[in-house]
């Protein structure tokens, strides 16, 4: 009988632990921080959810930088398509 809550409650861990999401502003405010510099603030211009993850088009207007980002439910920031002009 105390075989079940010692198997139980391990699994349940588990599962909590394993279920960790990324929500739409917390990954947008990653990537302000990532593309923000002295130089300006990255700005927001569309985020889009595939699949527990966030894919976002961002710009720094007065960096003259641009791109599209990938931020995974853990927080990695993947590079899609960047430009400079």
């Amino acid at each position: 009988m105390r075989k079940i809550p010692l198997l139980v409650y391990p699994l349940l861990f588990i599962i909590v632990a394993g279920c960790s999401h990324m929500s739409e502003n917390k990954a947008e405010k990653i990537i302000i921080e990532e593309y923000s510099n002295f130089n300006g603030e990255a700005t927001i211009i569309s985020t889009i959810e595939i699949e527990d993850e966030y894919y976002i088009e961002w710009e720094n207007k007065e960096d003259k930088y641009r791109g599209t980002s990938k931020v995974s439910s853990d927080g990695k920031i993947t590079v899609i398509e960047a430009e400079i002009e």
